[in-house]
């Protein structure tokens, strides 16, 4: 008897999780079949999740309108920054090149006025870098970015005209200031477009083109100098800015048909599906959009900027970063004074720039791949401080060829980390477009000026090729970074003052 009451109670409990599991079944159902009335074009179907923490699901028609909106913007817009970035180098550098083609003697340029035309492109280029990013955060990015492109072209090509070195300095400032808003203004498109996953390696490929342009730069100037001797009954450095300042143009006008608007503005090549799921994609970071950008908001962006010391702390690793790398520009001077011929102090630029293009673009994919920037900051420094203390130590920076060539391949691997750090403050200040706008340039432009000013005292001409309180200032940058880049770590780590929605709304109540 016990046991057929058992039985019966085993019955009813199996009944009741057979009845129960049934209701669940059909209120699944009907809440799916409800779901599906009201889905967009991404798909219907929900799936369980299967992926790890942080992954995010893709239905099928997910992964092909993501596919087909990054190979458009790989396609036309990451292209044309990195040629239009080769252009950009091209013409900043192209200074020393016509002054050994015969441009010092041409128009009697001494060393202290040399060194004034290039302080006045730099002069022009950290002033205009955060106005230029609010113009391009403020109006169309597609139109501000090839604009600058093609007046710094012009602007290139009108220096074959100037008579002395007074107009020389003025074209070199006006360059600096068209060239001003071109690097965190695509800094500022890329954020729009790409998210956090894909954005540092785009950001290493299109700082690949300053690595392009030091590589061939020289050869492309002998080249020039070999071929265009007489023609026209004009100078061989004449001809170096007209070529290259029309190539700039030439970029400059494609850009007004390959460069995207923000998502939130209107792009012919990229359909409404794309459009939609490019904003889900980042209303999905919590990325704030465009928004009306009027004096108010601007105040309320700087007020944050100025406040964060995120802003401060970022200066100093962008700074260390540009200081680490710094014996890369003397690298052909110091071969120079240590023997070899100018045409292989030339020639070995072109393998170093390479193998900087590969490192940096590894180092980005990896950012990308693990979602971490900070310790690939940190081991790219160490990496670099190593090397600077061990040219620094070695008879006192007197080093031999052999050291010198492996070194300066290990020191290259940081010549583009400042770009990664863009990236970093993309996520840091990414609940306001406009503050993050004014922090890219305002890192950059303050960082630029640091190092010049630190330059100034530390690699000194007359030290080569020793450069021995160069090399260990550099090192001393690079191990002060690591320390630096660890306190930022942990405070975003543990969401200490990161600007968020909220913060961005009471400040804009106290404005």
């Amino acid at each position: 008897m016990d046991s057929i009451l058992k039985t019966s109670n085993n019955d009813r409990e199996e009944g009741t999780k057979i009845n129960t599991f049934s209701l669940l079944s059909t209120t699944t159902n009907k809440t799916t079949s409800s779901n599906s009335k009201k889905s967009t074009s991404y798909g219907t179907l929900i799936r369980p999740s299967t992926k790890k923490r942080g992954e995010e699901e893709h239905t099928d028609d997910d992964a092909t309108i993501r596919n087909s909106l990054i190979w458009k913007l790989d396609s036309r817009m990451l292209i044309w920054s990195i040629i239009a970035n080769f252009a950009n180098q091209l013409d900043r550098n192209n200074l020393q090149n016509a002054f050994i083609m015969g441009m010092d003697k041409d128009l009697d340029l001494k060393s202290s006025v040399y060194n004034w035309a290039i302080l006045s492109f730099f002069i022009g280029y950290i002033m205009l870098q955060v106005p230029g990013n609010m113009a391009t955060a403020r109006f169309s990015p597609r139109l501000v970015l090839p604009t600058v492109v093609v007046v710094w072209g012009t602007i290139v090509s009108l220096i074959p005209i100037v008579h002395n070195y007074k107009e020389l300095w003025v074209l070199r400032f006006f360059l600096g200031v068209c060239e001003a808003p071109f690097y965190p203004g695509i800094v500022l498109l890329f954020s729009a477009w790409y998210r956090k996953n894909e954005l540092a390696k785009r950001l290493m490929l299109f700082d690949a083109g300053n690595n392009i342009a030091g590589a061939f730069g020289g050869l492309i100037a002998g080249f020039i100098a070999d071929t265009m001797h007489g023609v026209g009954n004009l100078a061989t450095w004449k001809w170096l800015f007209i070529l290259e300042g029309l190539f700039a143009v030439i970029v400059g006008f494609a850009g007004y048909f390959l460069l995207p608007e923000s998502p939130y503005g209107h792009t012919e090549w990229i359909t409404s599906e794309e459009q939609d799921f490019a904003i889900q994609r980042l209303q999905k970071q919590n990325y704030d959009k465009p928004s009306d950008s009027n004096s108010d908001n601007w105040k309320i962006a700087m007020n944050i900027i100025l406040s964060s010391p995120y802003t401060w702390l970022m200066i100093i690793i962008v700074t260390c970063t540009f200081v680490g790398h710094y014996m890369v520009f003397y690298i052909a001077i110091i071969l120079r004074d240590m023997g070899y011929s100018a045409v292989f102090s030339n020639y070995m630029l072109a393998p170093i720039y390479i193998f900087s293009t590969v490192t940096c673009v590894f180092i980005g994919w990896s950012s990308d791949k693990t979602g971490d920037r900070a310790f690939h900051i940190i081991g790219v420094q160490l990496w670099v401080g190593t090397w600077c203390l061990i040219l620094a130590a070695v008879n006192h920076g007197d080093n031999p060829i052999n050291l010198v060539l492996i070194a300066i391949f290990g020191i290259v691997a940081s010549n583009n980390l400042s770009i990664l750090c863009m990236a970093w403050i993309n996520d840091i200040f990414k609940s306001s477009y406009n503050a993050k706008a004014i922090a890219i340039a305002f890192v950059n432009s303050i960082a630029a000026l640091a190092t010049r000013a630190f330059s100034i005292k530390t690699w000194v001409v007359t030290d080569s090729p020793e450069f021995w309180l160069g090399k260990t200032t550099s090192s001393i940058a690079c191990f002060l970074s690591v320390f630096i880049t660890l306190l930022v770590w942990f405070f975003y780590r543990i969401n200490f003052m990161i600007p968020n929605n909220r913060s961005v709304t009471e400040s804009r109540r106290i404005c």
